[in-house]
Order: structure tokens, then C-alpha cells, then sequence
């Protein structure tokens, strides 16, 4: 049971704890209190909004004491990126300041994660941005989405099908999803863009290998069938009908 999994997890790590304290064991407590911090963030028990403050306050710690920009670069940059998640999903406090945070959160990881040193560090948070960019409440929103369809589209570079397959059916997922969204551009065009992202992105998103990330891009082919402008409308509709029913099984 996933839920109980981590339940087990966030105890295992409470209790290395007791013995990796930040005072003997620095950068053992350090990497602990991490872990602790990812648990807490993919949480399924207990309450959501106050997991996520778990979670901040543990990366914040550890931010702000052993993982430094100076002295610990690369954990620096991968926690700075675990703190950026953790304020795109927060739901205490103003959403759009969140996000703000997260953002920032995500360009400073950048800063160490460059496409020439971690390029798989650096497409995963060049998704990352993607999905804030495509959350965001501030500025234009018009051009936040086109922010996040270039972050998505850098992000594919690396994250290609032949070498990380799972990782770029979660990208072309993100890119199905934004072009459905998108303001600029022709309507009927982006809507075509979006249909071949999410048909893409099930070929490796397969019922028997990822059921859940399967269910998730049917229910969204289903949304964009509904909304396609191209085509027999009758047609479109019976082809979301059916992506519906496949995503409810």
C-alpha cells in the first residue's frame, strides 16, 4: 500500500534521525532530513496542506545551514529544485506568491543544473519551470504559457524517447496539456499540437505499464477531442466519449 509505504519511510528516516543530529553528524543529518522532506511532500496520509509545510520547513533547514550554494553546489541546486515543487504544490498561503517562489526556486536550481554539466538535472527542471510557468497568476498570462511551452520543448532535448522514455511521455503529457491552454497562436492548430502530444506521450503511457499516468493523458485527449474545431464534430465527440470511458477503467 503506497500510503502506508511512505508512513514507513517518514519513520525510517525519523529515526536515523535520532542518531544523525546535526551536531555529530552534519552532512549525514543533512541528506536525512531531505529524504524526510520528499516523504513528507508525496505524503498521502495525514493532511495535505500541512505535509507540504513539513516538507518546506525541512528543505529550508537544510538550505540554510549544510546544503549551501558554496559549499555543497549540486545538493544545493537538487533541494533548491525539491523546494520549488513543494511551493508549486502548496496550498497554504496566496497561490500566485507560490508560485512566485517555486519559480524563483527553480531558476536558482538552473544556476547549478546547466544542460552542459547535469543535462538530466537540468531537463528535469526545465519541466518543472514549465509547470509553474503554466500555473502562474502573475504577468501576461498569454506569455507565461509560451514561457512554459519553451521550457517543456528545452526539457524534450534530453529528455527524448529513446533515452528516458518515461520522462518524456511526463513532458509531452505537460505539452499536451499547455497547448490545450494556449492564447497565441491559431486555436484549431493548437489543439492539433495538443492531440499529437497526448497520443505521443501514450505510447509509453500504457495501461499495463503506467495505468494511472495512462488514465490521466485519456482523460485529457478526451477534454481536447471535445474541443477540437478540425474534423466531423459528431466524430470528435464519439472519440471523447471513448477516451472518457477507457480513463474511468
Amino acid at each position: 500500500d503506497k500510503s502506508e509505504n511512505i508512513e514507513l519511510a517518514i519513520a525510517a528516516f525519523k529515526q536515523a534521525l535520532t542518531v544523525f543530529t546535526f551536531e555529530a553528524f552534519p552532512q549525514n543529518w543533512a541528506a536525512t532530513t531531505n529524504n524526510l522532506a520528499n516523504a513528507y511532500s508525496n505524503r498521502i496520509k495525514g493532511d495535505k496542506g500541512e505535509n507540504i509545510e513539513l516538507a518546506i520547513a525541512a528543505f529550508k533547514q537544510v538550505l540554510q545551514t549544510i546544503y549551501t550554494f558554496e559549499a555543497l553546489p549540486q545538493d544545493w541546486a537538487a533541494t533548491t529544485n525539491n523546494l520549488g515543487e513543494a511551493y508549486r504544490n502548496r496550498i497554504k498561503e496566496y497561490k500566485g506568491e507560490n508560485i512566485e517562489l517555486a519559480i524563483a526556486a527553480f531558476e536558482q536550481a538552473l544556476t547549478v543544473h546547466t544542460f552542459e554539466t547535469f543535462p538530466q538535472d537540468w531537463a528535469m527542471t526545465k519541466n518543472n519551470l514549465g509547470n509553474a510557468y503554466s500555473d502562474r497568476l502573475k504577468g501576461d498570462q498569454g506569455e507565461n504559457i509560451e514561457l512554459a511551452i519553451a521550457a517543456f520543448e528545452q526539457a524534450l532535448i534530453v529528455r527524448t524517447f529513446e533515452a528516458l522514455p518515461q520522462s518524456w511521455g511526463t513532458t509531452k503529457n505537460n505539452l499536451g496539456t499547455i497547448y490545450c491552454n494556449r492564447i497565441k497562436g491559431n486555436k484549431r492548430e493548437n489543439i492539433e499540437l495538443a492531440i499529437a502530444a497526448f497520443e505521443q506521450a501514450l505510447t509509453v503511457r500504457t495501461f499495463e505499464a503506467l495505468p494511472q499516468d495512462w488514465a490521466e493523458t485519456k482523460n485529457n485527449l478526451g477534454n481536447v477531442y471535445r474541443n477540437r474545431i478540425k474534423g466531423d464534430k459528431s466524430e470528435n465527440i464519439e472519440l471523447a466519449i471513448a477516451a472518457f470511458k477507457q480513463a474511468l477503467t
